[in-house]
């Protein structure tokens, strides 16, 4: 009897340091599935700031309706970041920029997006008037950097 006990005990303990190690692996795969995916999300931001830039320097043409696309995908990414960012990856494998205090300041950080959606808004509106467009960029571009100076590791 006393060896069908350890042998329970045994198998307990395995099933449920087994069932702890299959947790942690999930975790670590949701952390990164999450990294990953904010990474995509800012990529595009990144991408489209990149092809309004090169509007504005005069180094290529876009038609108005491309321009305000741009400037709305980038509202509509600064509406969604929150959601990105709420899982806590500070232990996910991938590689990321994303430095330990948007979750430990996550107040003053999800509250930077709406300003940053707010240009991008000014942005899209303003597309086609170069002038108006500049004023917009330089407001999204300080969004962008206020949080980058802050949150983005270097």
């Amino acid at each position: 009897m006393k060896h069908i006990v350890t042998a329970g005990l045994m198998t307990v303990s395995l099933s449920l340091g087994l069932a702890a190690f299959g947790s942690a692996q999930a975790d670590e795969a949701m952390s990164n599935d999450a990294v990953k995916s904010r990474q995509m999300m800012m990529d595009g931001v990144g991408g489209a700031m990149g092809t309004l830039g090169c509007y504005m320097k005069g180094e290529c043409d876009l038609p108005d309706p491309v321009l305000r696309n741009l400037a709305n995908g980038i509202a509509f990414a600064a509406s969604i970041a929150p959601g990105k960012f709420e899982t806590n990856t500070t232990d996910a494998s991938v590689k990321t920029t994303a430095k330990d205090e948007i979750w430990t300041d996550w107040a003053d950080f999800s509250g930077r997006f709406p300003a940053m959606q707010q240009a991008a808004m000014k942005l899209a509106a303003a597309a086609g008037d170069k002038g108006a467009m500049g004023a917009a960029m330089g407001e999204l571009g300080k969004s962008c950097k206020g949080c980058h100076d802050t949150y983005r590791a270097k």
